[in-house]
C-alpha cells in the first residue's frame, strides 16, 4: 500500500509555542555568544533533523552578529562513508549547497565540506581485499572508527591548529545531540557534562556545545514545520528532510498544529539512516523507502546485497581458512576473513550493481545515484587482491569486461539465513619455518624478472632500494599513505585495459600470482609510505609461497582440512609454540589495542569534521579478527603523518 506524505500544515494560530520560542531564543543566544567572543564555530551536520536545526539556529546567530559589524567564522561539515544511502547523500549535498547560497545572500563567511575516509579504510577496499569482514552486531564496531572517526580526528586537528596559529580563540564544535534520544545517550551526555548554554571540554581537549540538548523530538519537528510553512526564515524549507524521514518509515512525519500550543507528530518519524552495507544493526530505512515509493526501486540491489551479507554471517564455508602466522612450522587453519571465491562473488555483485545503475540513469536522462566501485577503488582492489593471492592478475577488469561487453550477469542470489553456529575446532598445517622457505629468490618480492628483463635499465621501472637484510625492492612512489594516482588510473583505463585483459586471458605462470600488483607498482599508479615497502615485499613473498602450496585463489576447504592435523597431534615444539600462554599474550595485546580505540574521543563529539576551505561555500558466535601479521590498516596508512581524509569542497 502506498502512503502519501502529508506536508507540514499551517495552524490558524501563532506558529511558535511559548515553550519552543524560549528554547529557540536560548539556543540562538548560546551560539551568538560564541561568535561575539571570537570563537570559530564548526557545525557537525549529517542531513538529519537535529543537525539541520542546530545549523539553522547557528546561521541565524551568525547573521545577527554580522549585522552588528562582526565577522563570524563558520564551518559546516559532514562525513561521506562512500557507502551512504544514496538518498541521504544526495540530500545532504543539496542542503550544503543551500547553506552556501544562504550565506552568500547574507554576506556570511561560511565554508562547507564533505569528508571521505582514506581509500584503504573504505568498506569496499577492506572487505574485497581480504583485510577484514563487515562489523557485525555483537562484534567489534571498527567500521565507525575506519569510516568516520579516524579521518575526522586528523582533519579537525589540522583545521583547529590552523585557526590557533591565526591567533583566534579556541574553536567550538556545535552538535545536535539530545538527551531524549535514548537512555544511553542521556547517560553519556550527563557523564560528559554536556551543556546547552556553555561549551564544555571533551576528553580530547576540544570545546563542544549542545544547544538543543534539552529539546524533545516534538520540538525539533515543530520547528522544522514552522520553517516549512514560512513562519521562520531559514537556509532551507526542509521539505526534503520531511520526505526522507517520512519515506524511511513508510509513513508521514508531518507536524500538524491543532491549536495555538498543540502539535502532533505521526509515528515513525525517528527513522535512522545507516550505510547500505551496515551489519551492526538491521537498518530498515532503505527497505522501507523501496517499499514506499517506486522512485527508490533503483536501490533494491543495494538492499539485496546487505541481506546477502547478513544471511551468510555464520556460513563458515565462505570464509578464508588459511592463517598467516607461523609458529613451530605450522599455521592455524580456521575460518577468518572471506574466502577468495566469495570475495570474487562480492566484487562481481558490486560491479553489476554499478552497471545496472548506469543503464537506468542513462535511460532516465540523469546522473547515476551511486557508484560502489569508482575507478580508484577498482585499481586498488585489483592490485591488493593480487598482492594477497585472492584473484588472478587483472581479474577485476576481466569481470567488468564480461558484464559490460559479453553481457554476463552477476545477479545477487536469494539465500537462506545460516543460523548461528560455533566455530569449528582449529586445525594446523605444516608450511615450514618461513613463508618463503625454499623460495629464496629476489623475484618473489617487490620485483619482477619478466618486467626487468624486458625493460632493462631504460629507466621505465622504479629504482631499486636495499632493505634491512640486504633484499632489494622497487622504490615505488612515496606518499604518507597507500593511495592510487588518479591520473595514472585514468591512463590505465584509457590505454592499457586491452593489454591487461590479454594477459589475464592467457593465464599466469607459476609464482606470478602477484604480477598484477607489481605491474601497478611499476606503472606508477600505486603510492606507498617508506615503511610499507618492506611489508608489501614480505606479503608478496608469502603469497608466492602460499600459491606453491595451493593455498590461494579458489582452493578447496575440504582438501585443505584433509592436509591438517589436530592440536594434540602437533610435535611437542609446535604445541609449545601454539600453547595457551602465547595465545593469552596475543589476547592481552588485542584487548590493549581495543582499549586504546575505545579511549578515542567520543564519536558524538567528533562528528562530521570541518574543512579548511579557502573560499565561501555555495551551495552470538564470536567475531573473528584477521591474523596478527595480516596486511591491515597500519600497513596501508602511516597514521603518524597522514594528512587526513579525502575532502570534497562545495564552491
Amino acid at each position: 500500500m502506498k502512503i502519501e506524505t502529508v506536508q507540514f500544515k499551517p495552524p490558524v494560530s501563532p506558529a511558535i509555542s511559548d515553550d519552543l520560542a524560549q528554547k529557540l531564543t536560548a539556543a540562538e543566544e548560546a551560539i551568538y555568544r560564541l561568535y561575539k567572543a571570537g570563537h570559530p564555530v564548526y557545525y557537525g551536520y549529517s542531513g538529519g533533523k537535529d543537525s539541520a536545526v542546530i545549523t539553522d539556529i547557528g546561521l541565524r546567530a551568525a547573521r545577527r552578529y554580522k549585522a552588528e559589524g562582526g565577522n563570524p567564522i563558520s564551518v559546516v561539515g559532514t562525513s561521506n562513508t562512500l557507502m551512504e544511502n544514496p538518498e541521504i547523500q544526495a540530500h545532504y549535498s543539496s542542503e550544503l549547497n543551500k547553506m552556501g547560497r544562504y550565506a552568500r545572500r547574507h554576506g556570511l563567511a561560511l565554508q562547507t565540506a564533505i569528508i571521505e575516509p582514506t581509500l584503504a579504510s573504505t568498506f569496499q577496499v577492506k572487505i574485497l581485499t581480504g583485510r577484514g569482514i563487515p562489523s557485525f552486531a555483537g562484534g567489534e564496531g571498527d567500521c565507525t572508527q575506519d569510516l568516520k572517526i579516524s579521518g575526522q580526528i586528523r582533519f579537525r586537528k589540522n583545521l583547529f591548529a590552523t585557526w590557533m596559529k591565526q591567533g583566534l580563540p579556541p574553536p567550538v564544535t556545535v552538535l545536535g545531540v539530545r538527551r531524549e534520544e535514548s537512555v544511553i545517550r542521556a547517560n553519556r551526555m550527563r557523564e560528559r557534562g554536556d551543556s546547552a548554554v556553555e561549551p564544555v571540554l571533551n576528553k580530547n581537549g576540544d570545546l563542544v556545545l549542545s544547544p538543543i540538548a534539552d529539546w524533545s523530538e516534538l520540538d525539533v519537528f515543530e520547528h522544522l514545520g514552522n520553517v516549512t510553512n514560512g513562519f521562520v526564515e531559514s537556509y532551507s524549507d526542509f521539505k526534503e528532510t520531511d520526505r526522507i524521514y517520512a519515506h524511511s518509515a513508510g509513513t508521514s512525519c508531518s507536524i500538524v498544529a491543532m491549536d495555538v500550543h498543540e502539535t502532533r507528530k505521526s509515528p515513525g518519524c525517528g527513522a535512522r539512516h545507516g550505510c547500505w552495507g551496515c551489519q551492526k544493526a538491521e537498518d530498515k530505512s532503505l527497505e522501507a523507502m523501496i517499499a514506499h515509493d517506486p522512485r527508490y526501486e533503483y536501490a533494491r540491489g543495494l538492499n539485496k546485497l546487505n541481506k546477502l551479507i547478513r544471511a551468510t554471517r555464520y556460513d563458515w564455508s565462505l570464509r578464508h581458512w588459511v592463517g598467516r602466522t607461523i609458529q613451530g612450522g605450522y599455521i592455524e587453519v580456521k575460518p577468518d576473513t572471506y574466502h577468495p571465491k566469495f570475495i570474487r562473488d562480492l566484487t562481481r555483485y558490486m560491479l553489476q550493481l554499478d552497471y545496472d545503475e548506469e543503464v537506468r540513469a542513462r535511460r532516465a536522462g540523469e546522473p547515476p545515484k551511486f557508484r560502489i566501485l569508482p575507478l580508484k577503488m577498482m585499481v586498488a582492489i585489483d592490485a591488493l587482491q593480487s598482492l594477497n593471492g585472492l584473484a588472478k592478475p587483472f581479474q577485476v577488469w576481466a569481470d567488468q569486461r564480461d558484464l559490460r561487453q559479453r553481457k554476463v550477469r552477476y545477479d545477487i542470489p536469494d539465500v537462506p539465513t545460516t543460523p548461528p553456529q560455533p566455530l569449528p575446532p582449529t586445525r594446523y598445517l605444516h608450511v615450514g619455518t618461513e613463508w618463503d622457505d625454499g623460495l629464496h629468490s629476489n623475484w618473489h618480492g617487490l620485483r619482477d624478472d619478466y618486467l626487468e628483463g624486458i625493460v632493462g635499465e631504460t629507466g621505465c621501472l622504479p629504482p631499486l632500494r636495499e632493505l634491512k637484510g640486504g633484499k632489494k625492492v622497487w622504490d615505488v612512489h612515496h606518499q604518507q599513505q597507500f593511495g592510487i594516482d588518479q591520473e595514472a588510473a585514468m591512463m590505465i583505463e584509457d590505454f592499457e585495459i586491452e593489454n591487461l585483459l590479454a594477459y589475464h586471458d592467457r593465464g599466469f605462470a607459476a609464482s606470478a600470482i602477484g604480477f598484477a600488483y607489481k605491474w601497478y607498482a611499476q606503472y606508477g599508479v600505486l603510492t606507498l609510505s617508506h615503511a610499507q615497502l618492506a611489508k608489501h615485499d614480505e606479503v608478496l613473498r608469502r603469497t608466492a609461497y602460499k600459491d606453491s602450496l595451493g593455498l590461494t585463489l579458489d582452493y578447496s576447504i575440504n582438501d585443505l582440512l584433509a592436509r591438517t592435523i589436530a592440536f594434540e597431534d602437533l610435535p611437542a615444539e609446535a604445541q609449545l609454540a601454539w600453547s595457551e600462554p602465547k595465545k593469552e599474550k596475543k589476547t592481552k595485546k588485542a584487548k590493549e589495542t581495543k582499549k586504546a580505540v575505545t579511549e578515542l574521543p567520543d564519536p558524538l563529539h567528533m562528528a562530521a569534521e570541518p574543512a579548511p576551505a579557502t573560499k565561501d561555500a555555495p551551495a552470538q558466535a564470536p567475531e573473528l579478527a584477521s591474523g596478527d601479521d595480516s596486511l591491515d590498516e597500519h600497513d596501508l596508512i602511516d597514521l603518524s603523518d597522514a594528512e587526513g581524509p579525502q575532502l570534497a569542497l562545495f564552491s
